[in-house]
């Protein structure tokens, strides 16, 4: 091969590395910028249900969007997942919220509570042996945003084959910013915080 045949080959070559450095560069900023916006679009939308789960944690949001649902009539029951175990009295995240319910108009027996799980897949498996037990057909389960695209990948799998019916609802906490994440230090620790545990469970699982 003739010299300017190695250059022409050669600047052929840079060319096409650089055009795929930047079609690369802009796909992997397109997608930053979208991964708060993709983990909370796998939402789902509240049906009828048996009972509408509020998900571990001391979040008022989900409180809120559970009280919200329920006072819509989605479900006659919230249930209260906890974790912590071995208690005969609710642990105090789940107690707090009972009481918060209680004194916003909901009746004391309308209060499940579930304290056996430590984290959300265990809370996915302990809700579904309750539904066997209480004969429930279906659930919504009221969360955070940034959680929605592995809570709906996790249930989806303890589901299977249940013939039970399940629904992930997001909250609306005034501090996720999913189009800004990255500019918003707790929006920004939710986001990386939920890729890596995505990570985690679709290895595992």
């Amino acid at each position: 091969m003739s010299e300017p045949s190695i250059l022409r080959t050669l600047r052929i070559f840079l060319q096409g590395f650089v055009v795929a450095c930047a079609i690369g560069g802009a796909a992997l900023a397109y997608a930053m910028w979208n991964a708060g916006l993709w983990l909370e679009e796998a939402a789902q939308r509240p049906a009828r249900a048996d009972a509408i789960v509020i998900l571990g944690g001391n979040e008022t949001d989900r409180v809120l969007r559970g009280l919200e649902l329920y006072r819509m009539g989605f479900a006659p029951r919230l249930v209260l997942t906890g974790v912590e175990r071995g208690k005969d009295a609710p642990p105090a995240n789940l107690a707090w919220r009972a009481e918060w319910l209680v004194a916003n108009g909901v009746p004391k027996s309308a209060i499940v509570f579930e304290s056996d799980a430590r984290n959300s897949y265990e809370e996915a498996v302990a809700l579904l042996a309750s539904m066997r037990g209480k004969g429930w057909r279906s659930v919504i389960a009221v969360s955070d945003p940034p959680q929605m695209r592995r809570l709906v990948w996790t249930w989806t799998r303890v589901f299977e084959g249940s013939g039970l019916d399940f629904r992930i609802v997001a909250s609306s906490p005034p501090w996720w910013s999913p189009g800004r994440w990255w500019r918003d230090e707790r929006s920004g620790a939710a986001v990386i915080t939920e890729y890596i545990k995505l990570a985690y469970y679709v290895a595992k699982r």
